[in-house]
C-alpha cells in the first residue's frame, strides 16, 4: 500500500497498544531516549510525564508508533490534554508546521471553546487552497514575530519537541513507509495548565473514554491531584498556583467573549474556502510535496528545549 497509494488523503495509521503486542519496540528506545535526552526521563527530578503516577491503565491514551506512506499525515491540531510531546522518525522524513498558541493558521477555524474545529477535509487540500497565505505569514515582515508560523523537516534519529498549545500539521516527505514513535506529557513547565484544562475543559479531555481501566474524564482532574499529593506534592503546589494564576499558554481563553471567530462566522468563512475550485484533484500529490519542501524558508531542525513561562517557543536552526 504505502509503495503505491495515490489518494488525495492516504491512510496514516495509529498503534496506542504497541507496546504490549511488540514490547521489544520498547526495549529498543526507552533506554536510548534515556541516555540522549536525559530530560525527558519519566524519573528526571524536575518531573516528566506526570500522568504516569496515575499508574499505566488509568493514565490518558499517550504513546503510539504511527505509520504511513508519502503525503500521509497529521491535519492541523493541537494535541490533547494540554499536553507537551515529543516525536521521533524511524523511517523516512516528516516536514512540520507550526503555527504559535492562539494564532490559527488560514482555514482552520475553532470555536470560541474550542470543542469544534472547521477545516479541510485532508492535509492535501490545505496545501492547495490555503498554502499562499501561509506563505504570506510566514514571509511577510510585518507579521510579528509571536504571529510567524515556524517550518522544519525532521530525519530519523532527530528528536522533535512539540510545546503544548500550538497548531501544527506533519507531512511524510518519502517514498514508501514513514514510521515514527511519538508520546505527549505532563511535566512541571505545563502542569498548571494541565489542572486548569481538567477542570474547565471536561468535553475536550481524551484518551480515556473508551477504555474501562482508565479515569473518566469527569474525574481525572481530581485522580491527578491525588497522585500528585501522593508522589509530587512540590509539583502539585507549584501547578496548583499556576493555574490559579490563569493560563500561561495563549492557546486557552476563559473569556466567552473572546476575538476567537464564533461558531456561525467560523461555519460560514470555512464554507467559502472549501467551495473554491481546487486547481488540482487527487493526482496532486507531487505538488503539494513540492510545496512543502521547496518553498520553504526553515533548515532542518537543529536543536530544541521545553518551553516555559508564556509558551514563547523558538526552534533552533541551522
Amino acid at each position: 500500500y504505502c509503495d503505491s497509494a495515490a489518494e488525495e488523503a492516504p491512510l496514516y495509521l495509529f498503534d496506542r497498544t504497541f507496546s504490549q503486542t511488540v514490547p521489544h519496540l520498547l526495549d529498543d528506545f526507552v533506554p536510548a531516549k534515556k541516555k540522549t535526552c536525559p530530560y525527558l526521563d519519566p524519573s528526571a527530578p524536575h518531573g516528566h510525564d506526570l500522568f504516569s503516577l496515575l499508574g499505566e491503565g488509568r493514565r490518558p491514551d499517550y504513546r503510539w508508533i504511527i505509520v504511513g506512506p508519502k503525503r500521509s499525515g497529521s491535519a492541523f491540531h493541537i494535541d490533547p490534554n494540554c499536553t507537551h510531546a515529543w516525536n521521533v522518525p524511524i523511517v523516512g522524513r516528516k516536514r512540520w508546521i507550526f503555527y504559535p498558541p492562539g494564532i490559527n493558521p488560514p482555514g482552520v477555524y475553532p470555536s470560541a471553546n474550542g470543542d469544534d474545529v472547521a477545516m479541510p477535509i485532508s492535509i492535501g487540500e490545505w496545501f492547495l487552497t490555503y498554502w499562499d497565505e501561509h506563505c504570506r505569514r510566514r514571509d511577510s515582515p510585518s507579521t510579528p514575530p509571536s504571529e510567524r508560523p515556524l517550518e522544519c523537516t525532521v530525519s530519523p534519529g532527530e528528536i522533535l519537541f512539540v510545546p503544548h498549545g500550538w497548531w501544527h500539521t506533519v507531512l511524510n516527505l518519502d517514498d514508501g513507509l514513514s514510521v515514527a514513535l511519538t508520546q505527549n506529557y505532563v511535566s512541571s513547565s505545563n502542569v498548571g495548565d494541565v489542572l486548569r484544562f481538567l477542570d474547565t475543559r471536561v468535553n475536550q479531555v481524551s484518551g480515556c473514554r473508551d477504555r474501562k481501566e482508565a479515569v473518566p474524564p469527569e474525574d481525572l482532574g481530581n485522580a491527578f491531584r491525588e497522585a500528585l499529593k501522593e508522589r509530587r506534592p512540590d509539583l502539585l503546589a507549584a501547578g496548583e498556583f499556576a493555574a490559579s494564576r490563569g493560563w500561561s499558554c495563549r492557546a486557552w481563553n476563559d473569556d466567552s467573549n473572546s476575538n476567537r471567530k464564533e461558531d456561525d462566522q467560523t461555519q460560514t468563512e470555512f464554507q467559502k474556502a472549501n467551495g473554491k475550485k481546487r486547481k488540482n484533484e487527487c493526482n496532486a500529490g507531487g505538488s503539494i510535496l513540492d510545496m512543502a519542501k521547496n518553498r520553504s524558508t526553515g533548515a532542518d531542525i537543529g536543536k530544541s528545549g521545553e518551553c516555559g513561562g508564556g509558551c514563547d517557543f523558538s526552534f533552533s536552526f541551522m
